[in-house]
């Protein structure tokens, strides 16, 4: 057998530094993974938020039958959202912006009807619609879907077993200060 010719050698030589380079873009982008993503601004961390509970709004316009009550709030605060490596600088903190209404509907069989209402919804929009397992408690399914990098879930809460509206903008590295908090120090 003879060795390769020289058209065949540079195909391999190329093929092999292509395979290189596509190894070094999948590292660095393993590694911003890791290290939690991009760093947003400030203001772009605002944005984040505004857009989470506009998603979460939506969805709770959109539920059918209408719950007969419902009250929201915003929760920054994840325990699977902390730099556990020590990635993050001075300046850089994560948080993971999460809306939550819980919501009382007239009976079984309304919450039921909203869940699958809102299943044909959100598959009308050509969103991936997957089930969420019974409560283990009430028995009562749930439904979720991704819109946009938001996580929108109804089903049951883990604790109070009472029907919740989530909207889960992910965890999010963004820039802060003491000031931003608190406003300008005084000393």
């Amino acid at each position: 057998m003879s060795a390769p010719t020289f058209p065949h050698r540079t195909v391999l030589l190329s093929t092999v530094g292509l395979v290189f380079v596509l190894l070094l873009l999948f590292g660095a982008s393993a590694c911003q993974s890791v290290t939690g993503g991009p760093v947003l601004s400030a203001a772009e961390y605002q944005e984040r938020v505004a857009e989470t509970e506009a998603a979460g709004e939506r969805v709770l316009g959109e539920l059918d039958p209408v719950p007969v009550t419902g009250g929201g709030s915003l929760d920054e605060a994840s325990g699977s959202c902390v730099d556990d490596f020590g990635f993050d600088d001075s300046g850089v903190t994560r948080s993971e912006p999460q809306y939550e209404w819980t919501l009382e509907f007239a009976d079984r069989a309304a919450y039921l009807a909203a869940v699958g209402n809102l299943r044909r919804t959100w598959a009308g929009r050509g969103l991936d619609v997957r089930r969420v397992e019974p409560d283990r408690d009430t028995g009562l399914p749930g439904v979720t879907t991704e819109d946009d990098g938001i996580e929108l879930t109804l089903a049951p809460d883990w604790y109070s077993h009472e029907p919740v509206l989530r909207a889960d903008g992910g965890c999010v590295r963004h820039e802060y200060s003491y000031e931003d908090a608190y406003g300008p120090s005084s000393y």
